[in-house]
């Protein structure tokens, strides 16, 4: 296999989903997207189910799906919004700061309900959206790096 691209992965990290599974085909390095619903069918289907009652792009998702369980040799999932962690991320850029201060305002900004918000408001308020998209870019970019080293994929 040819090294996988820590962009497209990094790409997909930042947009995970709840209810979706991404998988990367170890051979082909392409990232698949299959509904956690249709991975669960896939699973039930007998080998000559029929798949009528579906609307053709779910009977895709569901070939898919079932592609990805026959060859699951080739595949490898990649981290989930758990592993991920966006608000450990923003926690991180809140201590890079050096001027204390707004590092201060940025924690308070974080904790409780509303977090995210406030952040993002902050961030525009002092016009980090910037360097806090190049920061949070580059914590994917590691969680990505690590991920590929951690199941001894070739990485670019």
């Amino acid at each position: 296999m040819n090294p996988v691209s820590l962009k497209e992965i990094a790409d997909q990290l930042d947009c995970l989903m709840d209810e979706w599974n991404y998988y990367l085909n170890k051979k082909t390095g392409e990232i698949v997207e299959i509904q956690t619903e249709y991975m669960s069918v896939a699973e039930e289907l007998e080998d000559d189910a029929d798949l009528s009652e579906y609307l053709n792009w779910e009977q895709e998702a569901i070939r898919e799906a079932v592609s990805v369980l026959e060859n699951w040799e080739d595949y490898v999932e990649l981290p989930d919004k758990e592993e991920v962690n966006d608000y450990r991320i923003m926690e991180n850029f809140c201590y890079s700061q050096e001027d204390e201060k707004l590092r201060n305002k940025l924690f308070y900004a974080i904790n409780g309900r509303g977090a995210f918000r406030r952040f993002k408001d902050l961030m525009i308020q002092y016009g980090l959206e910037e360097d806090g998209a190049a920061y949070k870019y580059e914590a994917l970019c590691e969680i990505a790096r690590e991920w590929c080293e951690f199941h001894e994929i070739q990485y670019k």
